[in-house]
């Protein structure tokens, strides 16, 4: 197994590819990180007649579901080319890398009307979770308060509309891409006992449970009270996309097939971190653990459920997407001290002081204390870097500041975005 890291702004983004050559795409950063970092690597994909075959949306924060929705924008804008040009249109040449195909897409989202969405029958959709909610108490939400969330999290209100149109998108009328599969279109929750096959790779879905679900439902309804209108243009701005795709019409306006949609931002949304969708990838006894922005706490619960932890509370895994990029949230020394890795991803640019030079120092802290099994050296992984920043230069000093004589000495080595890289690749084989 192999993961890709690539740029992604203040964002998510890595892509796993298996031994048998399949491939997990986890988030995409921010709309203009896709564009500028993640779209020219992955075109290479369809030049090479390769796909993806999940495209995992781990949570609807615009830093992760963003450049998602322009990845999918794109193919739509080259389906109304491929139309234009097979019925005699006049419509130009996308001015964007064509993408991979996407065989399925994992995305937990409910319904863009307010009626439809409250008759949602949580109950049937989330049933699989029922033994891991019983486990819960009200630290699995992450013992942090909301506003302090909300605090750190830029463009929340982005995060509802660009959910339903990802649902859009991917909808029969326009780029017909399963969604959900494996949970038969329904909500993805917690499933211990019954992972999903991706080729040679098993993959456990942790989270989350029924209770971050319902939260999540109680900030979108709210959204959707406020947003009818924008509802409605965003409704119609997507029948003209689908209209392109499969009419007769001689010629079609590019700039509306890929362009995003800009919401105002609505502070009082919340933002849907505890709603991460956490998975467990392992293949040939390799284990790789994607959080999202996941709390810390919940992290723990959702872990202990699955039996994972040992009888000192820890588990070793070989690749820990950082939670939260790194973020105070979503961290404790408890946290750093149970989850241990060999490889540690932190995801994060430097914006909203992520990732903060404290976690990063209190995970190096962690493996002082208590090196992981077998002499294995620990590597942290940051998808930018002193090199690359032309903001928050004190921040990035910082953090590589920390790995010095003491943090070589305990085996723990830095790896850092350089400047004139496009990815970085750790190889688990």
């Amino acid at each position: 197994m192999k993961i890709e890291i690539f740029p992604s702004a203040s964002g998510d983004c890595v892509l796993l590819t298996s031994s048998d050559d399949k491939r997990l795409l986890a988030d995409a950063g921010l709309p203009k990180a896709f564009d500028d970092f993640i779209a020219s690597p992955l075109a290479k994909l369809r030049t090479a007649g390769k796909a993806i075959d999940v495209a995992y949306v781990s949570h609807i924060d615009q830093d992760h579901i963003g450049g998602m929705l322009k990845l999918l924008s794109d193919e739509v804008a080259w389906r109304a080319y491929d139309h234009a040009q097979a019925n005699g249109g006049r419509l130009g040449k996308p001015k964007v890398p064509r993408p991979p195909e996407i065989k399925q897409l994992w995305h937990n989202a409910f319904l863009e009307d307010i009626e439809r969405t409250e008759q949602v029958d949580l109950g049937t959709a989330l049933a699989s979770s029922a033994g891991v909610l019983s486990g819960l108490n009200a630290a699995a939400l992450g013992g942090r308060e909301a506003q302090q969330i909300a605090s750190e999290t830029r463009m929340l209100a982005l995060s509802v509309g660009e959910a339903i149109e990802v649902n859009w998108r991917i909808g029969p009328d326009q780029l017909d891409i399963p969604l959900n599969p494996d949970f038969g279109g329904n909500l993805m929750t917690a499933r211990p006992k019954t992972p999903i096959r991706l080729g040679a790779l098993k993959i456990t879905v942790l989270g989350p449970t029924a209770k971050e679900l319902t939260e999540l439902r109680k900030a979108w309804i709210v959204w959707l009270k406020k947003s009818k209108k924008r509802i409605e243009e965003l409704r119609k701005a997507h029948q003209r996309d689908a209209d392109a795709i499969g009419s007769d019409a001689k010629t079609l306006d590019l700039a509306n097939l890929s362009r995003s949609i800009a919401l105002s931002v609505e502070k009082d949304v919340t933002p849907p971190n505890l709603a991460s969708l956490v998975l467990l990838i392992e293949e040939n006894g390799k284990r790789v653990l994607l959080t999202g922005d996941a709390g810390d706490e919940s992290l723990l619960e959702y872990l202990k459920a699955a039996n994972l932890l040992d009888a000192s509370g820890k588990i070793e895994v070989d690749v820990l997407k950082v939670p939260h990029h790194g973020a105070h949230n979503s961290y404790s020394p408890k946290f750093a001290a149970s989850v241990r890795a060999s490889h540690l991803i932190f995801c994060g640019d430097g914006e909203h002081h992520n990732p903060e030079p404290d976690v990063v120092k209190g995970y190096i802290d962690a493996v002082k204390a208590a090196p992981l099994s077998g002499g294995r050296t620990t590597t942290v992984w940051f998808n930018w870097s002193s090199m690359r920043a032309t903001e928050f230069q004190d921040l990035w000093d910082e953090v590589e500041g920390l790995f010095n004589a003491s943090a070589s000495a305990a085996k723990i080595t830095r790896r850092s975005l350089r400047k004139t890289e496009t990815s970085m690749t750790i190889d688990l084989a």
